[in-house]
């Protein structure tokens, strides 16, 4: 099942690029998030709004839209909500008034910090969503382990995210088990924090015996012999590492070099 769903991924030409290729590009969009920070237009971020606008674009690239929506839909709210808190409780320490409508204000200050932080969190979500669902756990850690990194360490990493998933499958089992002997975990917030402790409980303690589980299974496959280990399914190139990674350097090049012409301004 997992190879099938990594050769669906290589068909497209951005989708199968080498994990670790993606994470220089995610390094290389890093830069230009922090360039369109620094640069203020009429002393504030604009340029994270256009910036924004790449990670719809890679996700179509990549020939997953519906990704990119269903990403939308996450953080859409939360984002949002960050913006107008942000930009209706901050003044600055140079008040300038921009908006007024009745008791509400919103001030440059504000404003600033509310499109920072909101498009901060669009573009860094983005990217990092745009990775995970282009490369799953296993492929970015085989591809890890490939560079160079400790096998230990590439395990780690991907036992964290296997752990959250699991995690995850475990709560909504809880939850049904619990709701089967009557306990209400559906309602307002006082009905829902009463029934955190007996879901709570049973999941760390199901966590806690998994982990012994877990180590006899490494144990048993020979995880702590000092050996070269066998990776089943190695991340592999799929020939346009160069190219995209050569855009992506000509586009922060034309990025910094953007930034140096509006310093000499």
């Amino acid at each position: 099942m997992y190879r099938e769903q990594l050769m669906k991924k290589k068909k497209n030409k951005i989708a199968g690029l080498y994990p670790m290729c993606k994470l220089k590009m995610l390094g290389m969009y890093v830069i230009l998030i922090i360039l369109a920070n620094i640069v203020q237009i009429k002393e504030l971020p604009l340029l994270l709004i256009p910036l924004s606008l790449c990670i719809p674009l890679i996700f179509v690239l990549s020939g997953q839209p519906k990704d990119y929506l269903s990403f939308i839909k996450m953080v859409s709210y939360f984002v949002c909500f960050v913006f107008i808190v942000q930009a209706l409780l901050i003044k600055g320490n140079d008040p300038v008034l921009i908006w007024q409508w009745k008791f509400l204000h919103i001030y440059r200050g504000g404003l600033d910090k509310g499109l920072t932080l909101a498009f901060n969190i669009l573009n860094f979500a983005g990217i990092f969503y745009w990775l995970f669902k282009t490369s799953g756990y296993q492929e970015i850690s085989a591809a890890m382990e490939q560079s160079g990194l400790n096998h230990k360490a590439a395990y780690i990493f991907l036992s964290t995210f296997k752990m959250i998933d699991v995690m995850r499958m475990n709560v909504y089992t809880i939850m049904d088990a619990q709701r089967a002997r009557g306990v209400e975990t559906e309602g307002n917030v006082f009905v829902r924090a009463k029934a955190f402790i007996p879901i709570m409980i049973p999941l760390v303690v199901n966590a806690m015996l998994e982990v012994g589980e877990r180590a006899l299974t490494l144990e048993s496959k020979a995880f702590s012999v000092k050996c070269e280990k066998t990776i089943m399914i190695p991340a592999t190139h799929n020939g346009y590492e160069k190219i995209a990674l050569t855009i992506s350097a000509l586009i922060v090049l034309c990025a910094i070099g953007g930034y140096v012409l509006w310093l000499t301004r």
